[in-house]
């Protein structure tokens, strides 16, 4: 009996992935370094959050936040999509998706975990693994997601990739003044280190499509970072991370190991305005 009922429950979990038709589905992804400008982006859809939405035809937003975090809000959201035989495990513990990684460890009593072969975990953001079966099981007609990485794409290749590039200055400003606002600062080095594992420096002026062609230069970025705060031996970390080893002109481009196929870049302007209308018109011409 326990083989047959193992037997239905593939077959039903089978049936589920089948039942998942995303032809008539737009997924977008706003991928970019916190304080980039993302969520200004999605304000022009009036996308709500995922688990808000009761009209499926609505824009609705999933972002990598909405799964992190443990004994709240973001643990349920993860929970409902655990499967079953790891839900006891995964609650107040590591996310489910990593039961195998511990059970390969050898660690005793963690339950099997069907959804590790039907739509295995391949590694990056964990969220982002969440974050797309939330897509994949929503009735949910337009979707974008809000990521720092575009690890989602491992999941749902067919999203249309939007990378948002706020160049470094650009980026100080909105984190000073998010900081002035907020009750939980956002450390510079943070989202700069966000920064380095996407973009990289170089003399060459970069198409568009794949970089900023407006010039930087070392001593400017130096003035910007430490009047932000930001202490002189991560500054020196940052530029050496970044590919910045003299003075004189650098421009911004995508890192090639980061450079996925299809991806638009978006560069936003100083007055923060002009990039809105860019993306706009990605928009517009996917619908």
């Amino acid at each position: 009996m326990k083989n047959l009922n193992e037997e239905i429950g593939r077959i039903k979990s089978l049936m589920r992935i089948l039942n998942e038709n995303t032809d008539n589905k737009i997924a977008v992804l706003i991928d970019g370094t916190s304080s980039a400008g993302k969520s200004m982006t999605t304000k022009l859809l009036d996308a709500v959050p995922f688990y808000k939405s009761t009209d499926p035809n609505q824009w609705v937003q999933i972002d990598s936040d909405m799964f992190q975090g443990f004994n709240n809000e973001e643990e349920e959201r993860r929970l409902k999509l655990d499967h079953p035989n790891i839900r006891d495990w995964a609650k107040g513990n590591e996310v489910g998706m990593t039961s195998g990684i511990y059970r390969k460890d050898g660690v005793e009593g963690i339950p099997e975990n069907p959804y590790e072969t039907e739509r295995p975990y391949k590694g990056g953001d964990m969220r982002a693994w969440y974050m797309a079966e939330a897509y994949l099981r929503g009735p949910w007609k337009k979707v974008i997601f809000d990521s720092v990485s575009n690890d989602v794409l491992k999941y749902v290749p067919n999203a249309k990739n939007i990378l948002l590039h706020a160049p470094i200055n650009v980026l100080m400003k909105n984190i000073d003044e998010r900081n002035a606002k907020a009750d939980e600062p956002r450390k510079h080095e943070d989202v700069l280190k966000h920064y380095w594992t996407k973009y990289e420096a170089t003399k060459n002026v970069p198409d568009e499509e794949v970089g900023h062609s407006v010039p930087i230069t070392k001593n400017d970025l130096e003035d910007r970072l430490l009047s932000s705060g930001v202490s002189e031996e991560f500054t020196k970390e940052f530029f050496n991370k970044l590919g910045m080893d003299s003075n004189g002109k650098y421009y911004i481009k995508i890192r090639d190991e980061y450079l996925k196929p299809g991806v638009q870049l978006i560069n936003v302007d100083s007055k923060r305005t002009e990039y809105l209308n860019n993306f706009k018109s990605i928009i517009d011409g996917i619908k």
